[in-house]
């Protein structure tokens, strides 16, 4: 089965679980993110490979306010895939994103899709926010650390830990953060944890 096929039929996960793990692999989503999908019953949407690499040739403003536009549609299929595209842009070149940072803030509040929220997490931890943009955006992060969503938790600690990268002061408060939930954290925490210190896991 193609997998846009995948991406846009109506499909039973738990009939489909093998499937799943396939794409969970593919994309890098790791299994840890099969739970998840079991629970909201969808399939993780992939970025736009062609909206990627037309956000950094001629036109791009527009290849990228039409992606945060589509940040706001009632179809979250549609709104998680501008997502995982926008978070593809940011991989590539932190700042690529940065005119669009108040209208990427507004719709990271906004936002009540987990999938959602922990990739608009991702792009705005990498932006090189400043002022008030980065007080709001640190803000909402400490706030996603006590969500419910294993995933929106562990996002939120990787972009408080990328926007700590030059300041000094706020890796102070972050890392007490970081090394609590390397210890007591969520599986996903405790690995995201280790990536972030340097720490290999224990053998067996």
């Amino acid at each position: 089965m193609a997998w846009r096929k995948i991406q846009t039929e109506a499909w039973n996960v738990d009939e489909n679980i093998g499937i799943l793990h396939a794409y969970a692999r593919k994309f890098g989503q790791g299994t840890r993110s099969v739970g998840e999908c079991k629970r909201m019953r969808r399939v993780p949407q992939a970025a736009i490979p062609e909206m990627v690499d037309e956000a950094f040739g001629p036109g791009s403003a527009k290849v990228c306010e039409e992606l945060v536009r589509q940040l706001g549609q009632k179809d979250k299929l549609v709104a998680e895939r501008a997502a995982r595209t926008l978070k593809k842009i940011s991989e590539q070149e932190a700042g690529a994103l940065y005119a669009w940072r108040k209208a990427l803030l507004a719709e990271a509040f906004r936002a009540t899709d987990v999938r959602l929220q922990w990739n608009l997490s991702i792009v705005l931890g990498r932006l090189p926010l400043k002022g008030q943009d980065k007080a709001l955006v640190v803000d909402l992060m400490y706030g996603r650390l006590r969500d419910k969503s294993g995933l929106n938790r562990t996002m939120a600690m990787q972009a408080l830990m990328d926007l700590s990268e030059k300041d000094a002061a706020l890796r102070a408060r972050v890392m007490p953060i970081v090394c609590e939930a390397l210890e007591g954290g969520t599986p996903a925490m405790q690995a995201r944890a280790r990536k972030l210190l340097g720490v290999k896991r224990e053998r067996r």
